[in-house]
């Protein structure tokens, strides 16, 4: 996805990224990824190749509707004209698409275990 390295160099160039930095997400946001975890370890325990690939649909489809939130923002091009605001936008963008990956990643690393298990 364009966007996610599109921000990112935005946030780099602006030396708004630091390593440590943990930055608050919305509470909703957070909810929503409570119940993706504790569906991630349902499939963990119990996997199914039509649940993986539903899942990872599921995920794949919350990381697009993030980036439509914020593709208005990239299309301007005008970094500095940027408010405040929009800079945190860019920066929550970010670190929910980071942590959508990650569940991603958790999903192919044990789907691929269970497949060379499998075999």
């Amino acid at each position: 996805m364009k966007e996610i390295a599109m921000v990112e160099a935005m946030l780099d160039r602006r030396e708004l990224l630091t390593a440590e930095e943990r930055q608050p997400l919305p509470h909703l946001f957070m909810m929503e990824m409570l119940t993706l975890n504790e569906h991630l370890v349902q499939l963990e325990l119990n996997p199914s190749a039509g649940g993986i690939a539903k899942f990872r649909r599921q995920v794949t489809g919350m990381q697009e509707e993030l980036a439509a939130e914020i593709r208005s923002l990239l299309e301007n091009g005008h970094e500095e004209t940027m408010t405040a605001t929009e800079w945190e936008q860019l920066k929550e963008f970010h670190y929910k698409q980071k942590y959508l990956l990650r569940i991603l990643q958790r999903l192919s690393t044990f789907a691929s275990r269970d497949q060379v298990s499998s075999s």
